[in-house]
């Protein structure tokens, strides 16, 4: 769902501009007329008004309005329009006012963005990304949590006191019956000594056997989770083994890959199957310590299906054999470390073809597989997956699997990022799929290809920290169309438009321990790329701001990270507190307001500034604009300071619902504005 406001308003504003002598004749009527017009000037000060918008000089439109409103309180359009300009000044809950005001008074077309209207704005987030549960107003409107939840996004002591070291997957996939059967041997490290230890098995799906030391083991299922004791306690330091055998019917999804699960198709009637299980749970399919916290060193996956088709999963092929009359066996095997929800398979009549990309000293295989029929489109889309590789090992250090093949593999969902075998389904670039300015450049490819960094070989502990996979992935994107377009027509213009869907109704970091849809609202994606492009404006200094990206994908490759090591990170590359600001954007719903008064002083503007609605501490820096047309970037604090614009009357600022033409480099930050009365 995309919630658009400043392109809601397009058609009202015009890139004309006004003689500066039309514009002093505005000035002078506005400071001169009486607050008791007669109806014709009434009319003269809205056409004034108007061509004030149509001239971008939104801070005297205000004014004029204003004037009106004095003189006609009753006249639902001056409120409109005046909530119109206030959108452009940036000044949200003014225009939200003005908006709704001038729907009470019955004015023409009066549109009130979903922005405007929480109740309206949870009853539709609710709807589509909770699919209409109860939420709970004392969690912040998440549902209510269970023990259930807890079970599975805790480390309770039973999970804690094991580190899974490698696991063996063998799973037969039976299409025509929607069935699997499987077994999965689990090694792992006891870091505390203890008789039991959890994991996770939908209770769907059927448990026959846990064997230890050949030994069956008892067991007792709670919700999802698997409780399993020992006939002796384990000591701390120990390497373990146990094997599961299970079967059953995975749960299908509902809507992959958001509601994950497994996707049952067929194409050109044969079967094309695979999972997506990213928040849904691998445990959905396959018994494991289903915890981000927890990654295997390495992983073995055999995939036995009918034959004459192939089966694609994680890693490098070892080998395909028959397995019997009817199936063939494929063996994987991951040479890394990989989180639960990134192993995954396809199944499906595939043809494959093969390239070889140059990182610097290494060479990096390149492998897709696609549908039959599909086969010359995937040659010409998939070319741009060296660009993409390219840059982004530039960026963030080399493509960090580099054992294992890069890997695209036609999906019969949209995409997932899954680890070397990327899901691929945005259909080769068709209007009706998610593209950016035109259908040259795949989201799919470049956003999930990011991923290979960015929550595959960093990646975050708990759920609640999923900005750290999203956020910087989609960052990627915009670094991406820099590169290929340039800072303006590619990286702004993407911002602005990712900006647009922000919906800021649920914090990006939450609720920890409980398996939290961090996902909802989309804030992890779209607000995520607000404040990785705020912190780069504020740093100001695309040297270090780059170095740090790379030094924190480096130093934390292949292991698990929190948010505070990137916050320290940032402290230390900088020399400065940037704690206030990661507390603002990502712990609340509050959007840093620009508080500000102005006064004229002969030829000159004064204005006065401060950061409200932020931590102490916080700063920030913003774009302002003179009636020349000349930009400055100016930095905030959350204490006032003031500045002179010289041989002005008027000025705009740079928001997110004006366009960035013209804005000074690392000075398009993401914030509301609020004129106060006085200091």
């Amino acid at each position: 769902m995309k919630v658009s406001i400043s392109h809601s308003f397009n058609t009202i504003f015009y890139r004309t501009s006004l003689p500066l002598v039309l514009l002093k004749g505005v000035f002078y009527l506005f400071f001169f007329r009486s607050t008791q017009a007669t109806a014709q000037e009434d009319s003269l000060l809205a056409d004034s008004a108007q061509q004030l918008v149509k001239a971008k000089d939104y801070l005297s439109a205000f004014r004029c309005y204003n004037q009106l409103i004095t003189a006609c309180p009753g006249k639902g359009d001056y409120y409109k329009n005046r909530g119109i300009v206030a959108f452009r000044m940036g000044d949200i809950p003014q225009a939200c006012a003005d908006l709704k005001k001038a729907e009470a008074l019955k004015a023409n077309d009066v549109f009130v963005p979903l922005i405007c209207d929480k109740k309206l704005q949870l009853a539709s987030l609710n709807d589509f990304f909770y699919q209409g549960q109860k939420l709970d107003s004392s969690l912040g409107y998440r549902p209510f949590y269970s023990l259930k939840d807890t079970l599975r996004g805790m480390l309770r002591p039973e999970r804690s006191c094991y580190d899974v070291v490698f696991y063996d997957l063998a799973v037969r996939i039976m299409p025509a019956k929607k069935n699997i059967t499987g077994k999965n041997k689990i090694t792992f490290k006891v870091i505390h000594s203890t008789p039991v230890i959890q994991i996770d098995l939908f209770d769907n799906m059927k448990i026959d056997q846990i064997r230890w030391n050949h030994i069956p083991l008892v067991y007792k299922r709670l919700y999802n989770a698997v409780f399993i004791s020992f006939p002796e306690t384990l000591n701390e330091g120990s390497l373990q083994e146990i094997e599961i055998f299970y079967h059953g019917k995975p749960a299908e999804a509902i809507n992959p890959p958001w509601q994950g699960g497994f996707v049952w198709k067929k194409s050109a009637n044969h079967w094309w199957t695979g999972v997506s299980c990213q928040h849904f749970g691998a445990s959905s399919w396959w018994p494991c310590k289903d915890h981000l916290s927890d990654e295997p060193d390495s992983m073995r996956i055999t995939l036995e299906v009918p034959s004459g088709y192939t089966a694609v999963a994680n890693g490098s092929l070892q080998k395909t054999e028959k397995a019997g009359l009817f199936f063939t066996r494929f063996t994987w095997f991951v040479h890394y470390p990989i989180n639960n929800y990134n192993v995954t398979f396809y199944l499906g009549p595939y043809v494959s073809f093969t390239d070889t990309l140059k990182i610097g000293k290494d060479s990096l295989r390149l492998e897709y597989f696609v549908l039959p029929h599909n086969l010359g489109k995937a040659r010409e889309r998939f070319a741009q997956a060296k660009d993409v590789l390219r840059l982004f090992s530039s960026l963030f250090g080399p493509y960090p699997f580099i054992k294992d093949p890069y890997r695209l593999v036609e999906s019969p969902y949209e995409g997932m990022e899954h680890q070397n075998a990327i899901a691929y389904g945005n259909d080769y670039g068709k209007e009706t799929y998610r593209h950016y300015f035109n259908q040259a450049d795949d989201y799919i490819i470049i956003h999930e290809t990011a991923h290979e960094w960015w929550g595959n070989s960093l990646s975050a502990g708990d759920l609640a920290e999923a900005w750290l996979h999203e956020s910087f992935a989609t960052y990627a994107e915009l670094l991406y169309m820099e590169h290929k377009y340039g800072y303006e027509e590619g990286y702004l213009n993407l911002l602005r438009r990712y900006r647009e869907q922000i919906a800021n109704f649920w914090p990006m970091i939450h609720h920890f321990g409980v398996n939290e849809y961090a996902f909802a609202g989309n804030d992890i994606y779209m607000k995520g790329v607000a404040v990785l492009d705020n912190l780069r404006c504020t740093i100001n200094n695309d040297s270090l701001f780059f170095a740090l990206l790379k030094d924190f994908q480096i130093k934390y490759k292949y292991k698990i990270v929190k948010t505070e090591d990137f916050v320290q990170l940032v402290n230390e590359y900088t020399g400065k507190n940037y704690t206030p600001f990661f507390k603002t954007f990502l712990y609340t719903t509050s959007i840093p307001v620009l508080a500000y008064h102005y006064r004229q002083e002969g030829d000159d503007m004064v204005i006065s500034f401060r950061w409200e609605e932020a931590e102490e501490g916080f700063f920030m820096p913003f774009c302002i604009r003179d009636e020349k047309g000349t930009a400055f970037r100016i930095e905030a604090t959350t204490s006032w300071q003031t500045i002179r614009l010289s041989h002005t009357r008027t000025f705009n600022f740079y928001t997110q619902w004006v366009n960035y033409q013209g804005v000074q480099k690392n000075a398009y930050t993401y914030y509301y504005t609020h004129q106060t009365t006085s200091l």
